[in-house]
């Protein structure tokens, strides 16, 4: 009788501590925030999106889920970058590195800040993004944004072309694209632009 009063709440306070270990591990939940300590992105890393596309009159076209992966490190330049890649299509989506500055991707034939951290609200910095010229500027610093994987701090950087609003990013140091818009021209005669996608982080293994 002894044995099994003694071995039921062992069992459980050992099996407690083992899940409050492992999600320490994987997020480092802290109020509510999530903090994903000790962790980042490397080689064999997926995150998975829900990716919508709208019409340019609003109405909601096309959803679905995307993974990206880190395939493979390159070289370039004396520089490691992570592949990151479109499963389904196997292509290069970015070419990423993190350096003293915040978070760089290969494009262009050079090296170019994608998403500056630490970051001042209201900082400034141009780069080449999409195939052109883009000016950042920082528009949130270690907010909390509600994502699939908890809330988590995270910066916020709108871009511009030409006078015209391009991207909104949410960068987080340790899971770096949590989420993204990207906006594209009307149809002619319309000059404008719309929001053409978005793109919300759901899960990422490291």
């Amino acid at each position: 009788m002894k044995t099994k009063l003694f071995s039921i709440p062992f069992f459980l306070i050992i099996a407690a501590w083992f899940l409050v270990s492992c999600q320490k591990e994987l997020d480092g939940s802290s109020n509510g925030v999530i903090v994903v300590v000790d962790q980042k992105p490397r080689v064999g890393t997926i995150w998975t999106y829900r990716y919508y596309t709208y019409y340019s009159y609003g109405a909601l076209a096309t959803t679905k889920v995307i993974l990206h992966k880190a395939r493979n490190e390159e070289v370039i330049g004396g520089e490691k970058w992570l592949n990151v890649i479109d499963v389904d299509f196997d292509t290069t989506v970015y070419l990423l590195n993190v350096k003293t500055g915040g978070l760089y991707q290969y494009t262009n034939n050079n090296s170019y800040l994608l998403c500056k951290d630490p970051a001042v609200l209201n900082e400034t910095y141009n780069t080449f993004n999409s195939g052109a010229t883009e000016d950042f500027t920082v528009k949130g610093v270690n907010d909390t944004l509600p994502t699939g994987v908890g809330d988590v701090p995270a910066n916020y950087y709108e871009g511009v072309k030409t006078g015209y609003l391009i991207d909104l990013v949410w960068y987080n140091k340790n899971a770096w694209i949590v989420r993204r818009y990207q906006y594209v021209k009307k149809p002619p005669p319309s000059t404008l632009y719309y929001r053409y996608s978005t793109m919300f982080i759901d899960n990422i293994v490291y």
